[in-house]
């Protein structure tokens, strides 16, 4: 009789555990799934808010003047940007003044939005311009 109450016992045990890390692993899984749609759901939120388009157009007219080493025109969240890579050697007042024209004629383009233009030169920021 004692060894049928303890096989019995050790039985019950046994089946307690299984159903104790079934329900937790159910659990987990679930879990896991809720978690992985809200990152999902955020990742989408934050490719809208990051979304960039590029104004070729405007990109390559920036790349030819002789006094830029690179940049970009570009879309984002609302707010037309151009970045400028200026040319060492170029003066202060020049780098400036280019700035401002791109300014102006980014918000001829977009009129809508707020136009930010910021010019480098040495890892410098010579010109920042915001147009709202």
């Amino acid at each position: 009789m004692r060894g049928k109450i303890k096989s019995l016992g050790i039985a019950v045990v046994i089946m307690m555990l299984i159903v104790s890390f079934s329900a937790c692993s159910f659990w987990n899984k679930s879990g896991q799934q809720n978690g992985d749609s809200k990152k999902t759901t955020q990742a989408s939120e934050n490719e809208k808010k990051l979304k960039i388009t590029e104004d070729t157009d405007k990109t390559a007219k920036l790349k030819k003047e002789k006094s830029i080493l690179n940049g970009k025109v570009y879309v984002q969240n609302n707010r037309a940007i151009a970045t400028m890579v200026i040319k060492e050697g170029t003066s202060d007042k020049e780098a400036k003044d280019l700035a401002q024209k791109y300014a102006n004629d980014l918000k001829k383009k977009y009129k809508n939005m707020q136009v930010n233009v910021m010019a480098v030169r040495n890892n410098k920021n010579i010109a920042n311009i915001t147009v709202k």
